[in-house]
C-alpha cells in the first residue's frame, strides 16, 4: 500500500526534507467538479505576506462534497495571512459583505491542496475541498446544468459496462412474464448485480444515467438490501439531473417495502399468487391511502385508476 503524507503546504515540484515553504503556496489552484472549475484560489506568498483572490460561484448550494445550484461568479479577496507550522492561513472577505470573513488553513498533500475552515466549533469535522494546480487566468465554469447536484467524482461520460448490463437486463426481459424462464433469467441477473456492485465499489458510475441503469439492476434482484441499494442508486440518479429515475425510485421503494411484510404506497407493484388453485394477479399489500393520485402524477407514478385498468390486462393475459 501507497502511504500518502500531507504536509501543511502544498508543492508545485518535489518538497524539500524540510516541508513546504511559503514559495510552494503560490499561484493558481483550483477544486474541480466534473473536470470544471467550482472554486479558483490565486495566491501569493512572500514571507509572512499572504494575499490573492477566491473566485468561486455566486450562489451555490452544498451538502458537505455535493454542490447545486451554482450562479453568477464573484471575486472574493484573500488577505491577511500568514505562514505557520508548514501551513498557510488566510482570511477570505466576502466580496459583497466586508463584515463576512473566515479564516481558512491550507495544506499541501502529495500533488494537491486541502483547505479547510480553520474556527470550526468543538467536535465539527468536515471534508476538506481539494484544489490542483491550475494555469495563470483559470476562470470559474458559468455551464453547470440546473436541478443536478455535482459531487467530486462526477463525470459527464456515460460508462459503457454499465450500459451494456442495463441493455443486457432489459433484453432478457422482453418477453412476455409466461414466455420468460426466470430460473435462468435469475442467474444472469445475479451476474449482472455482481458486475455492477464492482463498478460501484470503484467508484466507475458518474453520470445519472449510470445510476438509473444500476438502480433498474439491484431492482431486479433476490433480497430487501438489493430493493433498497436499487432505491439508494435512483435517489443519486435525481440528483443528478436524470429526472426520469423518480419513478424507478418510487418502484425501488415499494419494492423494498412489500419484501419486509409492509404495504407498498405507490402501487407500481403487480404480483402473482395463487388463489383458489388458480394463479391471479394483485397489488396487495397496497396502502392506497398515504399517498394522492397528485403526488403519484409527480412522480411518474399512473393513478389508481389506471392502475386498476393494469391489473385487469395482467388479469386476462394468457
Amino acid at each position: 500500500m501507497r502511504l500518502v503524507f500531507c504536509f501543511i503546504g502544498v508543492l508545485a515540484g518535489a518538497a524539500s526534507a524540510q516541508g513546504p515553504s511559503t514559495d510552494d503556496f503560490s499561484g493558481t489552484w483550483a477544486m474541480k467538479i466534473a473536470g470544471k472549475n467550482l472554486f479558483v484560489l490565486t495566491l501569493e506568498v512572500r514571507q509572512d505576506v499572504i494575499q490573492g483572490t477566491y473566485a468561486r460561484p455566486d450562489e451555490y448550494s452544498m451538502a458537505n462534497t455535493l454542490f447545486a445550484d451554482m450562479r453568477g461568479i464573484r471575486t472574493d479577496v484573500v488577505s491577511q495571512g500568514r505562514f505557520r507550522g508548514g501551513a498557510i492561513h488566510f482570511i477570505i472577505q466576502n466580496a459583497h459583505d466586508p463584515s463576512d470573513k473566515d479564516m481558512y488553513v491550507m495544506r499541501l498533500c502529495g500533488d494537491h491542496a486541502e483547505l479547510v475552515l480553520e474556527d470550526l466549533p468543538p467536535g465539527t469535522v468536515i471534508t476538506p475541498r481539494v484544489f490542483v494546480r491550475a494555469p495563470a487566468g483559470a476562470r470559474v465554469a458559468t455551464d453547470w446544468q440546473p436541478n443536478r447536484g455535482y459531487s467530486a467524482s462526477d463525470s459527464d461520460v456515460p460508462n459503457a459496462d454499465m450500459t451494456a448490463i442495463f441493455d443486457a437486463d432489459q433484453k432478457d426481459r422482453t418477453s412476455t412474464p409466461a414466455q420468460i424462464d426466470w430460473a435462468v433469467v435469475g442467474k444472469s441477473d445475479e451476474a449482472r448485480r455482481e458486475k455492477t456492485r464492482k463498478l460501484l465499489a470503484a467508484g466507475a458510475l458518474h453520470t445519472g444515467k449510470d445510476y438509473e441503469h444500476a438502480a433498474f439492476v439491484f431492482q431486479h434482484g433476490s433480497s430487501p438490501e438489493d430493493y433498497l441499494l436499487a432505491h439508494t442508486l435512483a435517489m443519486v440518479a435525481v440528483t443528478k439531473g436524470d429526472a426520469t429515475a423518480i419513478w424507478i425510485a418510487a418502484a425501488t421503494l415499494d419494492r423494498y417495502l412489500q419484501n419486509i411484510g409492509r404495504k407498498q404506497i405507490f402501487g407500481t407493484q403487480f404480483l402473482t399468487h395463487e388463489e383458489g388453485g388458480r394463479e391471479t394477479w394483485t397489488q396487495e399489500p397496497y396502502d392506497r391511502a398515504l399517498v394522492s393520485d397528485a403526488l403519484r402524477d409527480q412522480l411518474g407514478v399512473p393513478p389508481q385508476k389506471i392502475q386498476e385498468q393494469q391489473l385487469k390486462a395482467y388479469a386476462a393475459m394468457k
